[in-house]
């Protein structure tokens, strides 16, 4: 479904996204009303940091994004994020040539290593990157990646397994 939703032309998937938009209001039971429960146990981990609305994401990732590079998972931190709005200074880029022409870019390398995530930030984060794609990529793809994500957190032994399921994460974000 996503492939052939990627390969619609703009007035295609502005058709289908408004389709879907007449779907989410007339509907309410729409599946982003639906509160997802933590897959961990949170005596074993940090207190849980609800997404915060009033944190925009900056447009260094939308521009990381549109050159074509991977974008961290990190980023969508809560952390990064408010690094990436209140200290601009402190936040590097780079210089790539791409398409004929000099691009600046985000250095996430900046940031702390999508690969050391824990189950708690990985979870808040999710939750931000899922809002980002819905507004960059419309509501299909914001509603394939709404699939993954319940798909990995779960998994049996979610806690457990949470190196390996991260890293097939970042696999899949990135390919």
């Amino acid at each position: 479904l996503l492939a052939a939703y990627i390969l619609l032309s703009p007035n295609s998937k502005a058709s289908i996204d408004g389709l879907i938009d007449k779907e989410r209001v007339s509907s309410s039971s729409h599946w982003s009303n639906v509160r997802r429960v933590l897959p961990f146990d949170l005596d074993d981990n940090a207190p849980v940091i609800t997404p915060d609305a009033s944190v925009p994401v900056s447009n260094l990732i939308n521009n990381l994004a549109d050159a074509g590079f991977h974008v961290p998972l990190t980023l969508f931190s809560r952390e990064s994020l408010l690094k990436l709005k209140n200290q601009p200074l402190a936040i590097k880029t780079v210089k790539v040539h791409q398409n004929g022409q000099n691009v600046y870019i985000l250095d996430s390398s900046r940031f702390p290593p999508e690969s050391e995530m824990r189950p708690l930030n990985w979870y808040s984060a999710w939750e931000r990157y899922l809002e980002w794609i819905g507004a960059r990529q419309g509501h299909i793809q914001k509603r394939m990646w709404s699939s993954h994500f319940p798909f990995l957190a779960r998994k049996d032994r979610f806690a457990e397994y949470f190196p390996a399921i991260l890293l097939f994460d970042i696999e899949i974000r990135s390919s």
